[in-house]
């Protein structure tokens, strides 16, 4: 066994062991009870309760197991910790109008979303010849999320007047949400809405599939660009990411039914992936990033708990939380929340510099139109904070115009009369020689009398 496989298996087994691949959906399945409805029924229990499963056998030697729990504390997550079941059983949250999942056990532990009822159905559908108890206890869902933001302050340059922030979908809702934003006509026939968005400065652009039909809900691959395929996505990434050169990347992909916006902190590369639709199933390269080992970690530096807080404050009644422990899935949607942060990494320094990245899993249940209202409300968070990080040369007092005023304030600081901040000081070293003095007023002032 040469070296390199015995990192593999190291970190394969490392990760197992230490449940490390918390559960996430990868491919849409409904739950079973949707066919068998007539004849599946509930026990009912209490949620600080072990809970012992009412099941009843299908063909195929399935089974469908029921309990529904009651006196739930509504917008709070969930750890269900299981007894009896298989490693592959699925286990679907059924609420009053809508279901989530499914969820997969790792070492017999589920993480949910947020649950926005008192009272709710969890099924498992099972191969197990077991008798299945489940147990449930409350996460803390007021965990924070410390920004890993590059300390490199990002040049806004004059070649560059809108710096750009591409978002990307798969599955609806996440790509219909972005649709305005693509420059494509024929993806997008009422035209472009990105650019210099809300007069903030920044150009916003759009990549993602279409399916057919739009609103599907077993979607596969899709088509165009970006298809929910490893291949596909890796060769239609770089080149659009290296034109296009953003300084800022939310990657979207749709998550469990539901209505939840959940951030996710983790993505990593890992070499066991879900199958994609058509060979090769895996990616190739396995792992993707050949310069980094077997299950290398990448975190989100999205401003994540400003993004929580703004959806919140819309109330359009989403669930959104940060996904501090778990993964986004082992599916095309961690690949591609790999590749935005592995894309930020590799352009932490120069006049392209990427600031901030990460991936957002939307609810399956959102309608199309609140999606795109909560993708709207987390890019303006994410403006605002690389707005921290940009400046503009000659523009000091940060009005986004180069005049007189900025003289003023620039010979107000060399007077002592007044501090600037680090965005303030690096727009007024004109020369850029770390030393603000009478060479930079020169400069200054050639600048506005040439402008």
């Amino acid at each position: 066994m040469n070296y390199n496989i015995k990192k593999i298996f190291f970190y394969t087994f490392f990760f197992v062991m230490n449940n490390f691949l918390t559960s996430q959906v990868n491919k849409y399945i409904e739950p079973l009870s949707f066919e068998y409805q007539n004849n599946v029924t509930s026990n009912i229990a209490h949620q600080k309760e072990e809970h012992k499963m009412k099941c009843q056998n299908i063909n195929n030697n399935k089974k469908i197991c029921t309990v529904k729990i009651n006196s739930l504390f509504k917008n709070k997550r969930y750890k269900i910790i299981g007894n009896g079941q298989n490693e592959n059983d699925r286990l679907f949250i059924k609420h009053e109008k809508n279901w989530a999942g499914p969820y997969f056990f790792n070492n017999n532990v589920i993480e949910t979303n947020p649950i926005q009822d008192e009272s709710i159905i969890i099924e498992i559908n099972s191969t197990s010849k077991n008798d299945i108890t489940i147990y449930l206890e409350e996460i803390n869902n007021d965990s924070k999320i410390e920004n890993k933001t590059t300390k490199n302050i990002y040049f806004k340059s004059k070649q560059r007047e809108n710096p750009t922030i591409l978002v990307t979908g798969y599955w609806p809702p996440t790509n219909e949400m972005i649709r305005h934003f693509s420059q494509d006509t024929n993806l997008n026939p009422n035209g472009w809405q990105g650019e210099n968005w809300e007069n903030r400065g920044y150009d916003i652009i759009s990549y993602f599939p279409e399916f057919n039909p739009p609103d599907c809900s077993s979607c596969g691959e899709g088509y165009g660009i970006l298809q929910v395929d490893y291949q596909n996505t890796s060769e239609d990434f770089w080149p659009i990411f290296g034109n296009k050169n953003p300084i800022g990347i939310i990657t979207f992909s749709r998550g469990y039914m539901d209505q939840s916006w959940e951030l996710e902190y983790n993505a990593y590369n890992r070499t066991n992936w879900y199958n994609d639709y058509n060979t090769p199933f895996q990616p190739t390269p396995n792992p993707p990033d050949e310069n980094e080992q077997a299950y290398f970690l990448r975190n989100s530096n999205l401003p994540m708990n400003n993004i929580i807080e703004a959806i919140n404050t819309l109330n359009i009644g989403l669930n959104p939380y940060i996904d501090s422990n778990g993964d986004p899935g082992r599916f095309v949607s961690e690949f591609m929340a790999y590749h935005g942060t592995w894309y930020r990494d590799l352009n932490q320094l120069g006049e392209n510099n990427c600031i901030s990245a990460g991936h957002i899993h939307v609810g399956g249940n959102i309608e199309w139109d609140t999606a795109k209202i909560a993708a709207e409300e987390s890019i303006r968070v994410l403006i605002n904070h690389l707005d921290q990080f940009t400046y503009l040369l000659g523009d000091i007092n940060q009005d986004d115009i180069i005049d007189v005023l900025d003289l003023v304030t620039c010979v107000n600081y060399i007077l002592g009369t007044i501090e600037l901040n680090n965005q303030q000081t690096l727009a007024a070293d004109m020369n850029e020689d770390t030393i603000i003095n009478i060479q930079d007023i020169i400069l200054l002032i050639n600048n506005i009398l040439n402008s």
